[in-house]
């Protein structure tokens, strides 16, 4: 991973939180969706700055050209959670039509959760793996793009789970949270067995 190196004798500069994005859209080869993302490039912002992903090219940061992508998708938050030193990030899903997966947890439209240190967000035929590489300064973080060739499902070992479907409706056998999928199947048992 890339980090913000700093002489240790200098006090004023200190590493930057950096959040790293791995992505992955099955035809990212065929369109453009990637295209004004500025990839392997460390985006650097203030604390306070809310960092958009979408189709709104005034106001999305990191731009995914697909129509079916919503002009807001989601947003995240650089934060620095009540009694703690250590900083984080939360993602908040800010589409109707699309929900958003955090590691098999589902987001509805405005719901929001703080991100693990490493996780895989999924929405449409998009896969993200989000990394948090810590750093010690609270005015900056800064937040790396790169593509993965491969569908970040298999690369990372998930179980494989179906597409989400565009307009967001799921039958109950299309989603498995990643906890249910540890889960030992039910035992039958006979009622005069209890």
């Amino acid at each position: 991973m890339a980090s913000a190196c700093g002489d240790n004798d200098v006090d004023t500069e200190q590493t930057l939180t950096c959040l790293h994005i791995k992505m992955y859209h099955p035809h990212q080869h065929d369109r453009r969706i990637f295209s004004l993302i500025d990839l392997c490039k460390r985006h650097e912002m203030k604390a306070e700055e809310m960092v958009f992903f979408g189709r709104d090219i005034n106001i999305c940061k990191f731009k995914l050209l697909q129509n079916r992508v919503s002009r807001l998708q989601f947003s995240l938050q650089f934060f620095k959670p009540l009694n703690s030193s250590a900083t984080s990030f939360e993602i908040k899903n800010l589409s109707k039509k699309t929900k958003l997966y955090v590691d098999g947890w589902e987001l509805n439209y405005l719901n929001k959760v703080d991100l693990p240190a490493k996780c895989m967000i999924r929405f449409g035929e998009f896969q993200m793996l989000l990394e948090i590489e810590n750093g010690e300064s609270e005015d900056k973080f800064a937040v790396y793009c790169e593509l993965s060739q491969f569908s970040l499902v298999q690369e990372i070992g998930h179980p494989v789970m179906l597409s989400i479907p565009e307009n967001g409706l799921l039958n109950n056998t299309s989603h498995l949270s990643l906890s249910m999928s540890q889960t030992p199947p039910p035992v039958e048992v006979d009622e005069n067995d209890v």
